[in-house]
């Protein structure tokens, strides 16, 4: 079994938009705080990057706990002069639901940030892409920025496929379509809204607490944090914001759809009923005219051999009598609106 790579990538800023790319055996005998500013990203599928951040990253104790621990849920928690940052992105990787959403661990204090992830993160590779042509961020808090807004732009064209769904399904129901349609293709039409609203459910789970994880570290009197950076960071706030609203709305007319499908799914049922009871009550009085005639009884009316009114001429005068009662019986049905 091949072993892990601990590190994804590490860098030394050089404070114009590049920097010094480091390798896991250069990390392993420098502390962190002589490479300052740094950025320092690991892989938490890689068992050494454990205990490296126990021992290495210059931590204490309570903020190793802290971003170790497997829960993931999105907070800022504050441990003197640094943080420990969990957030939350959209999981672009192959053969994964993209509302299965990409846990990223980060501390941040004065002297860089050190990252750590155990499933692909593409905005991250963009920014280190960016370091490596020179025109990356600058500085440790610019890299954080950056990265907070990269994750939150990530989330529009989710959003936007989302809402191109719902539009769509929105299109075909307002067309006209009659009831054997509606109930053919209504479950799936359910089955597409259900996904809709389980993958908007998914992420409004996640985004909500990491607005405020983001606020919290906002409003933070952190001395590496200047204030040239806090509109931005008030602009992912509002953006993440917008991002829920969005969620909500589609997972409320994601089920105002589902209701009108299945209403309409009913009364499709429901006329089905209506038209198979009114054929039966058509045909019951029929059915009873035609069991009389035909019942092999000798003696019964209009027969040769009946001791009432023989005749031979029963069976024309049987048909003639269906179809009296037939006419009379669509004039009822039609006075009573049922045809």
């Amino acid at each position: 079994m091949t072993a892990v790579d601990p590190l994804i990538h590490a860098w030394r800023f050089d404070g114009y938009g590049g920097g010094l790319s480091m390798g896991w055996n250069e990390l392993q005998c420098t502390p962190p705080g002589k490479i300052a500013p740094f950025w320092i990203y690991l892989n938490r599928n890689a068992e050494a990057s454990f205990p490296w951040v126990s021992t290495c990253s210059g931590m204490d104790a309570s903020a190793v706990r802290a971003f170790l621990a497997d829960e993931t849920r999105p907070r800022c928690t504050r441990f003197q002069d640094g943080a420990v940052l969990m957030l939350r992105s959209v999981n672009e990787n192959k053969g994964h639901e993209f509302h299965d959403m990409v846990a990223l661990r980060l501390w941040v204090d004065a002297r860089g940030i050190l990252g750590m992830r155990g499933r692909r993160t593409f905005f991250m590779e963009e920014i280190h892409h960016a370091l490596e042509a020179g025109q990356g961020p600058k500085t440790p808090t610019e890299l954080l920025v950056t990265l907070l807004e990269r994750m939150t732009l990530r989330m529009e064209p989710i959003l936007e496929n989302l809402r191109g769904q719902l539009e769509e399904l929105q299109t075909y129901l307002l067309a006209e379509h009659d009831a054997y349609q509606m109930r053919r293709k209504g479950p799936l039409i359910r089955q597409r809204l259900g996904r809709l609203r389980v993958a908007a459910v998914a992420m409004r789970r996640y985004l909500s607490p990491q607005k405020e994880a983001i606020a919290r570290l906002m409003n933070e009197d952190f001395s590496w944090l200047g204030q040239e950076f806090r509109p931005r960071l008030l602009e992912v706030v509002n953006e993440i914001t917008r991002h829920m609203e969005d969620l909500d709305e589609i997972r409320d007319t994601a089920g105002v759809i589902q209701d009108s499908v299945a209403n309409a799914i009913n009364e499709g049922l429901n006329d089905l009923l209506f038209k198979l009871t009114m054929l039966s009550a058509f045909f019951m009085p029929l059915s009873f005219v035609v069991g009389w005639f035909g019942s092999n009884v000798s003696g019964l009316f209009l027969n040769v051999d009946s001791a009432w009114f023989p005749s031979r001429d029963g069976f024309v005068v049987e048909g003639i009598l269906l179809l009296a009662i037939g006419g009379v019986e669509v004039l009822i049905f039609k006075k009573l609106k049922w045809l």
